[in-house]
């Protein structure tokens, strides 16, 4: 959005004019207002070239683009939610069905991508599908812009085909540890992201391989650790992350994410006994069993992931 907007610009006005579509909307944090900026100005200049807007280069086809702020919610990652504040209401998650395809905006038919894949739909028609598809594994085709951030010595960002491992990124790109300590566990995915140690590390990226073994892709954050990180801290992050973030929706994720602090506060006690402890991880090992087989969405069903290795 910031560096090339115009590859956003014409995959959603492809994927508009695709499916019948005369609008679109970019749902922006509050928080990126220079990604703002940049988008707005590109939206203009689209429009001047006749690249956007009514009669579309001449055709009798129009379609126009409005970048619309969100307040920071995290919840509205998720599409429903997305909609709901779209709307100007509380970002709250859906029950589905009906899908957002059937009933989404304004209860009209939606189509819902993030701008990784909208902003591919050029590429893919320019140079066709095999051009893609050649970059990747199973599945996983194209290419993932990979965030390498925590303890390295090469922090940044790199976009690789799908295929590579995570030991190839932690190593070749990130250049190892910044601490020269050895690197004890590594989350990929987000603050929701489970903590794969090194015995993961050799696993390719892609999301059916990632899936097999409870961890997300997500979005290609990568956060490393080395030996000095209290796991226990960072499990309880995620379940006050949770906590903080729920939309409240659902009782799984609005009262587990309290609960799972709670156990967790308990488990980290010194005055414990190591009964009353086991007690604690018997406790938090079915809350967490809970939050992922009945949650809404994936705030609380996701919220075990790091969890489960950090306690």
């Amino acid at each position: 959005m910031e560096s090339d907007p115009f590859a956003v610009i014409e995959g959603m006005t492809i994927a508009g004019l695709a499916v019948g579509a005369d609008r679109g909307y970019i749902y922006l944090r509050e928080e990126y207002r220079y990604a703002e900026w940049v988008l707005d100005e590109a939206l203009k200049r689209a429009e001047a070239a006749h690249f956007l807007g009514q009669n579309i280069l001449g055709s009798d086809q129009s379609f126009l683009i409005e970048v619309r702020l969100g307040a920071g919610a995290y919840i509205c990652g998720e599409e429903t939610a997305l909609l709901e504040s779209l709307e100007g209401k509380r970002g709250m998650v859906r029950p589905k069905p009906p899908l957002p395809a059937i009933h989404g905006l304004w209860q009209q038919p939606t189509v819902i991508n993030n701008v990784l894949t909208l902003a591919t739909v050029p590429i893919v028609l320019a140079k066709g599908a095999a051009y893609y598809a050649d970059f990747g594994v199973g599945r996983s085709r194209g290419t993932l812009p990979v965030q390498l951030a925590g303890n390295l010595k090469q922090a940044g960002l790199v976009e690789i085909g799908f295929g590579q491992t995570l030991r190839t990124l932690l190593t070749e790109f990130g250049g190892g540890s910044r601490s020269g300590l050895a690197i004890r566990a590594v989350q990929v995915g987000g603050p929701l992201g489970a903590f794969l140690p090194a015995s993961a590390w050799d696993t390719p990226l892609d999301y059916e391989a990632f899936a097999r073994m409870d961890a997300m892709l997500g979005h290609g954050g990568v956060v490393v650790f080395d030996e000095t990180v209290d796991l226990s801290e960072q499990a309880r992050f995620a379940m006050t992350f949770c906590a903080v973030e729920s939309c409240g929706k659902c009782t799984p994720c609005r009262i587990g994410a309290v609960r799972g602090v709670e156990v967790i506060d308990k488990i980290m006690s010194p005055v414990q006994t190591q009964a009353a402890r086991q007690e604690a991880v018997d406790l938090l090992k079915d809350l967490c069993d809970t939050m992922i087989a009945g949650s809404l969405c994936a705030m609380g069903g996701m919220t075990p992931y790091p969890v489960a290795l950090g306690a």
